[in-house]
């Protein structure tokens, strides 16, 4: 079967990203990567926009590693003995690093191809490197959230439920979307494009439920360094096995990609953001459940923060995406600590970029 869409020039241009593909790999990918372009011509989009955003895919990922990686940072001291940086890199989840005594901790690994600047950075900021962290916990199975998991020196935390996402391929486990074929194309571009470090083991979270918190099941506890971590079971909303997790007695609630503080992202993440919603329709696999599941974690937050506020302190919002929050009196999101810019690009390559990214945007929306 010949490829109808995907052309020889879409092919060489994506070639550099299939690093880890032999040819009969290269060649079922673009025949899939065909038959996912025909599917949403058939719901009324462009095929030459649609190979566009997915090459763009790449682009953006690659054009924004090396000089050109930056980071949004808060650091949060949370104890004389512990402090938690939470990082948002140019595209994909952030980072949240606990520095302690006892090694560090991470929440969530992000992608893959970044790892090396994930290096330089934490070199940079003073934080040494990956070899002494002691736990990684990942939230759910999105390449921006496991990518770097095969680099670190211990097998990661998820979901049961995660591991067979990763050894499946698509994000499609357990959807209730009819877009099988559309999942499956776009979880093998993110995974290979962003060069997805698989990890040898892993370390499986329990499933059977401890107690509730409002209407998730707690199903496992992580103590390291002083800090007690409750493990929530998702509903699935935004991907099935998605993991919750809460810190009680610093107030911190990691709310992987339910909770999102959009506001603070920049343009350009937000438009690299809107990419799923292009390709597979919607970042969810079940949309209904995902606002569902959003309202009760905002509810519990609420809830939990005012038992807080009665101790001197508050509940911080760890999102998926964005910055640390706490509610405002409105219950809104509100940016809880000082967001301080890194990067070693200087002013005339920052001028360069910046041309980059707009030209970028203005191709994503109108090309």
């Amino acid at each position: 079967m010949s490829a109808k869409y995907v052309t020889t020039s879409f092919q060489k241009k994506v070639t550099p990203y299939l690093t880890t593909f032999n040819d009969a790999e290269k060649k079922q990918f673009y025949l899939d990567a065909d038959e996912a372009v025909k599917e949403l011509v058939s719901m009324g989009k462009d095929p030459k926009q649609v190979l566009w955003v997915m090459q763009s895919i790449g682009l953006y990922l690659y054009g924004n590693a090396g000089k050109n990686f930056y980071v949004d940072y808060q650091k949060i001291v949370l104890s004389d003995t512990c402090v938690l940086w939470s990082m948002q890199p140019p595209g994909g989840g952030c980072i949240h690093l606990f520095q302690t005594p006892e090694g560090k901790l991470l929440i969530d690994a992000g992608y893959g191809v970044n790892y090396d600047d994930w290096l330089k950075t934490l070199a940079d900021l003073g934080l040494g490197d990956f070899s002494d962290v002691k736990y990684v916990l990942c939230t759910h199975g999105d390449a921006d959230h496991v990518g770097m998991t095969g680099h670190m020196p211990v097998p990661p935390f998820v979901h049961p439920t995660t591991k067979e996402i990763l050894e499946n391929g698509s994000r499609s486990f357990a959807s209730t979307n009819d877009l099988v074929l559309l999942e499956h194309v776009y979880t093998t571009t993110v995974n290979t494009f962003s060069q997805l470090a698989f990890p040898k083991e892993y370390i499986l979270s329990k499933t059977d439920p401890l107690r509730m918190r409002g209407i998730f099941p707690v199903i496992d506890e992580i103590r390291f360094a002083g800090l007690r971590f409750e493990v929530w079971e998702s509903l699935g909303g935004h991907l099935a096995g998605q993991l919750f997790f809460y810190e009680p007695e610093v107030g911190l609630l990691f709310t992987s990609d339910a909770v999102l503080n959009l506001a603070t992202l920049t343009p350009w993440r937000l438009v690299y953001g809107s990419i799923p919603d292009y390709l597979i329709t919607t970042v969810n696999i079940n949309s209904e459940i995902g606002r569902y599941e959003r309202t009760e974690l905002m509810k519990l937050a609420g809830e939990l923060d005012a038992e807080l506020r009665k101790k001197g302190q508050r509940l911080r919002l760890c999102c998926g995406h964005g910055a640390v929050s706490v509610l405002d009196e409105a219950g809104r999101l509100s940016v809880s600590d000082p967001v301080i810019h890194y990067s070693r690009r200087r002013h005339t390559e920052r001028l360069h970029d910046l041309f980059t990214k707009v030209s970028w945007r203005i191709k994503r929306r109108f090309i």
